[in-house]
Order: structure tokens, then sequence, then C-alpha cells
């Protein structure tokens, strides 16, 4: 018989077990109805096996070499902390899937920690400057922090689709920072392989995501000069001093090749805060969450009396 104690692999024998192996060997070895005592066969074993050792864990015994309670000690340690690890990301994993946050046209502070479930953003703390509360509390949440914290949040998914490197991300959670790259770089290069490239490493959102917060922008900048009556920055404060300078735009080309010339009128609107007045913000733009059908506008009053033959014929007519 080979020694267990040779073996490579710690080896641990559960009591119960090693008592139903040992009577069924006995019948096969003709006892008639063997009555083996676990106690006394513990006893046996541990009297001519001296460095055979017996260990209670709840109501069960088991029976382990000594040279192999040192690995078996360790490989429950590193058994405990994997135990730990998977709990924990998924009570985070959790937290996040429930986390809702939209952009609503506007950075703010405030939205910076909003966007991430506090589970999330404690975890990448203690990763990033230590789990001791010292730590904790000299540092607090970093920059650093909630940009890693809201990647992970935007590449945090509920499902995954097979055969796919890119998958598609949520709009309910789409945080500032992914959001931020994207009109970032879009407004510095208008390149769209950069913005892929940063999309595809899940650092920004997608070219066509931001050609489509520009264009709900641009709706809402709109939506908002018809609701004042008049065209003005939405960066403009109200109850606050403000003065205009306004002047010529001319372009007339003299090369010889030249056929256009422009000419334009510019305006430049300025205002005058001080600490005993800041003014008041206005409301921030909102954005449709959708995109809406555009409806055919009604004919005006002069076309009324055209044929519709000549109307189908001239479709300017209709715009």
């Amino acid at each position: 018989m080979k020694n267990a104690s040779d073996s490579s692999d710690p080896l641990i024998l559960k009591l119960a077990n090693l008592t139903m192996l040992y009577k069924q060997r006995l019948e096969q070895l003709g006892v008639e109805s063997p009555d083996v005592h676990p106690t006394r066969l513990k006893d046996q074993l541990l009297f001519h096996i001296p460095k055979l050792q017996a260990h209670h864990q709840g109501r069960d015994v088991m029976l382990a070499f000594e040279n192999d309670v040192g690995s078996i000690l360790s490989q429950a340690s590193k058994y405990g902390e994997a135990i730990h690890l998977a709990k924990a990301a998924g009570i985070i994993r959790r937290d996040m899937l429930h986390q809702k946050s939209n952009f609503s046209s506007t950075f703010n502070d405030t939205d910076l920690e909003q966007a991430v479930p506090p589970s999330l953003l404690q975890f990448v703390c203690m990763i990033e400057h230590g789990a001791d509360i010292k730590s904790q509390l000299q540092h607090g949440a970093s920059k650093s922090d909630l940009s890693i914290s809201q990647l992970l949040q935007y590449n945090c998914f509920a499902k995954y689709k097979e055969g796919t490197d890119v998958h598609r991300h949520s709009k309910n959670r789409e945080p500032p920072f992914a959001v931020y790259m994207g009109l970032y770089v879009f407004a510095k290069t208008r390149k769209r392989q950069i913005i892929e490239m940063l999309h595809e490493n899940g650092l920004s959102i997608s070219y066509d995501r931001v050609l489509e917060i520009s264009a709900q922008l641009g709706e809402a900048v709109v939506a908002q000069y018809v609701q004042d009556g008049v065209i003005c920055p939405p960066v403009l404060r109200k109850q606050l001093f403000t003065t205009a300078a306004v002047d010529n735009i001319d372009h007339n080309p003299t090369a010889t090749t030249a056929q256009t010339s422009f000419h334009g009128t510019s305006v430049s609107i300025f205002q005058h805060p001080s600490t005993e007045n800041a003014g008041d913000e206005r409301e921030p733009l909102k954005l449709e969450s959708e995109m809406k059908v555009k409806k055919v506008p009604e004919l005006p009053e002069a076309y009324t009396n055209i044929r519709p033959a000549y109307i189908t014929k001239n479709p300017i007519l209709l715009q």
C-alpha cells in the first residue's frame, strides 16, 4: 500500500466515509454484518499511524497527516480570500446595475459621485489608497478614484453577447466621465477614429453617441431660443449687468481666382459679475430622451388654392 503522506497533494480523510469503506471491506473479506465503531476505529488509526491527526469540524471528524496540516491551512486561507472577493464583487456589481445616471446637458461636480454607487467608489478608494481608516480619512475620493469608478460603471453590463468585441452600452448607466471624454475629443479633433479607439477600450462613448448628443444639444438650444423669444447663449446669467459689442465682418478676397466674398455682423456679449452680485444661473437645457419623428408641416394659407398636382411636382412648397 502506498503511503498517503508521500503524496504531493495534502490528503484529508473523513472518518464517516472511512468507516463505511472499512465496513464494506470486511464484508468483502467474509465478515457477516460487521459492527464498526467510528470512535474505536479512529483510536486504532491514530495508534498505528503516529503522524495521523484528528480534527473536528462540526459533527464531522477529519483525519489528516501532520505534514499536510500547514498546506491545508494555507489552501483554506486562499480559498477563504477567493470567497470574500467573489462576495464583494457580487455586492458591488448588484449596486452598479441598479445605479442609473443620464447626461443632463451639463457637467457638475455633484454628478460625479452620484453617477456611481457608494460601494464601488469606496472599494476603488481602498484599492488605490489602502483599506485602513487612516488612509481613507487622509486621501478621501480623488479625481482618479472618481474616474476609475465611472469607467467601471460604464463598462459593467447586465448581459454579455458572445462573439462581439464591442458591447452596446446602456444610456441609463452613462457616467459623466465617458461622455466628457467623447465630447472633448470631438471638439478638439473631430476625428472619428480616435473616438472609436477610446470607445473600444472602454474610455469614451461611441462616435455615433457623440453625434446624437451634439444634435440633442442643438435642438435644446433652439427650443430655448424659441421659449425666450431672443437669441441668447445659455451660459449667460440672469440679473447681471451685460454689455455687447457689435462689429462688421468683411471678407473681400483680392485673389484673381476668388469668386465670392462675405459680409456679416458679429456680436460679442460681456457680463460683469461682482462679489456682491454673481447673477442667477439659468435653468439647464433639457435634452429629449428620444429623437422625435418630424411631422409634415401644414400648408400655409397662401398655398391652399394651389392645385395638388402642382404641389406634388414642387416639393419645395411643403418645406
